[in-house]
């Protein structure tokens, strides 16, 4: 798939996100879409085939990211990539962030540390008789004056990262669903 489904653009957290109740006091929150083949991929499935097809240049980024926290306490991450097969469950780590709810057109993951609460959702809807709209959003509340300085940092890269990973959604996803226990 090339042209406008491949544009990946920023947009307002949507009010069927489950997110959208919590960004009103938000220290970050955006949104990005892009259209992607129309298919019967659950939203774990989505999240699992992006995350796979994660940029090499944003796995350096979390190596680094690994490395430097680890100096102040913070816990390490792993890889942006490292997501298990498996359902995507309730309290369950999947990646680098729990699983706070899975349906098909929503999962909700967090993490929650004691600098910040990053909240993300991948929420797929129905655009048209060829394509769903794929929408990644995320939500951060800081706790403390670390988190605030981390956020200096990040939000910005945040805003390079996700539309970076959001582009290989139309890729991942060139493929029908696979059969297996994942769903």
């Amino acid at each position: 798939m090339e042209g406008p489904a491949l544009m990946v653009r920023a947009v307002p957290i949507p009010a069927e996100c489950r997110l959208e109740a919590t960004q009103h006091d938000a220290d970050f929150a955006d949104a990005y879409e892009v259209l992607v083949p129309a298919s019967g991929h659950t939203t774990t499935e989505i999240y699992r085939a992006i995350t796979r097809r994660t940029p090499v240049w944003v796995e350096k980024l979390m190596w680094l990211r690994n490395r430097v926290v680890q100096h102040f306490g913070l816990k390490n991450l792993g890889a942006m990539s490292a997501v298990r097969e498996g359902e995507a469950v309730p309290g369950q780590r999947m990646g680098l962030f729990e699983v706070v709810s899975s349906s098909p057109h929503e999962l909700v993951l967090q993490d929650d540390d004691k600098h910040l609460l990053v909240q993300l959702s991948v929420l797929k809807q129905a655009h048209d008789d060829l394509h769903d709209r794929l929408t990644l959003s995320t939500v951060v509340h800081v706790h403390n004056t670390f988190g605030r300085i981390y956020m200096f940092f990040v939000g910005p890269a945040h805003k390079v990262i996700a539309p970076a990973v959001m582009r290989q959604a139309v890729r991942a996803l060139a493929t029908p669903p696979r059969e297996s226990t994942s769903r």
